[in-house]
């Protein structure tokens, strides 16, 4: 497959060697970022699905999501946070909630959908602002109202769904080849079963969260903290050299997300004549006028906070304390172990010591 450039566009030369023949190209003209964005967000879509047995999709980044989340009904309040007008399918409510975390973050996004796309998530995706999508499959109509998109050029991938690859992946950097055997890590209940605070009780619903939240940190650039909240991937913090601001990240945009779902969203009734990227900077304009800096997440239930790599220090988890956070899985292997299980015990947090670390890079 001959890409239209590399990286940047002064890397005039690039292509995609697919022996299998399992990433096909239905429309556009897609460069290597355009690419990588669709590998890594199919395997986290298709891993999400399968965990859950359910329709996911995320919303990406330069190859890192800005919102993960699966199928959900939407309230009449998430409607109006995330601008939805028309009826969603159960695909279209998982990108409406994951495009809805972090509007703004999630400008010219690539998408990723874990089922055959429907006509009803083709028209949410028409009216967004986004360069691409993979998906094991379109409707004719779907596909249509996709491949007018950008006047032509939307990328769409259709990816075969039972595609796997070998055992042994191989990347080549500076002419130099690095092979590894690729991460297959299988996620599991039994990964969430050692918990070391005294409070050692996991529902259910929150275990489902933590899979979610586990499986995006797989393919989330490190370092990485996400906080997830009802099947929903609120908050992402990635790619820092320091744990802490990670965790800033992630609780900060998890705040922002629930700020935007408490407005009173009646002031847009009378903007008919926006477009959609101007009423996401209105509604940013109004969060920071109705609510500022103002700590709001410690209001929402259950949220879920995960980590790629152990705690070095218990400001993690002082911070997270004071967004709400009820639960944090995390691999524990620091010389502060025990500092850290006995402030999650003082804060009435439930720790889980994973046992995986998840770099990805």
């Amino acid at each position: 497959m001959k890409l239209k450039y590399g990286m940047n566009p002064y890397q005039d030369y690039a292509e995609v060697i697919d022996p299998k023949g399992a990433l096909t190209l239905k429309n556009g003209n897609p460069s290597v970022i355009n690419v990588l964005d669709a590998l890594n967000s199919w395997q986290l879509v298709k891993e999400a699905s399968a965990t859950l047995n359910t329709e996911a999709a995320t919303s990406f980044k330069h190859v890192t999501p800005s919102g993960v989340a699966v199928a959900k009904v939407l309230t009449e309040a998430e409607k109006g946070a995330y601008l939805i007008k028309n009826e969603l399918s159960p695909l279209a409510s998982a990108y409406a909630r994951a495009r809805g975390t972090d509007r703004l973050a999630s400008f010219g996004d690539f998408i990723a959908l874990s089922h055959p796309v429907d006509r009803a998530t083709a028209l949410l995706i028409k009216s967004e602002v986004c360069d691409g999508i993979v998906a094991p499959g379109y409707e004719p109509e779907a596909l249509e109202i996709l491949a007018a998109k950008k006047k032509g050029g939307f990328v769409v991938f259709e990816i075969d769904a039972a595609y796997e690859p070998e055992e042994v992946e191989s990347r080549e950097v500076f002419g130099i080849t690095v092979k590894q055997k690729r991460n297959n890590l299988h996620v599991s209940d039994e990964m969430f079963s050692k918990v070391v605070t005294a409070n050692k009780n996991v529902p259910a619903k929150i275990l489902n969260d933590l899979k979610l939240g586990f499986i995006t940190l797989k393919y989330t650039m490190s370092n990485s903290i996400c906080v997830v909240n009802n099947g929903h991937v609120i908050g992402i913090g990635s790619g820092q050299q320091s744990r802490i601001l990670c965790s800033g990240l992630a609780l900060g945009k998890a705040n922002i997300w629930y700020q935007k779902s408490q407005l009173d969203y009646s002031f847009l009734k009378d903007r008919t004549d926006l477009k959609r990227t101007d009423l996401d900077q209105l509604i940013e304009q109004k969060r920071e006028e109705a609510f500022g800096n103002q700590i709001m997440l410690n209001q929402l239930p259950d949220s879920c906070l995960l980590s790629d790599g152990f705690f070095p220090q218990k400001d993690n988890i002082e911070l997270a304390h004071k967004y709400g956070v009820k639960y944090i899985a995390t691999p524990m292997g620091s010389i502060r172990d025990q500092e850290i299980i006995d402030t999650c015990d003082k804060l009435g947090i439930t720790l889980i010591n994973t046992g995986v670390r998840l770099f990805h890079h």
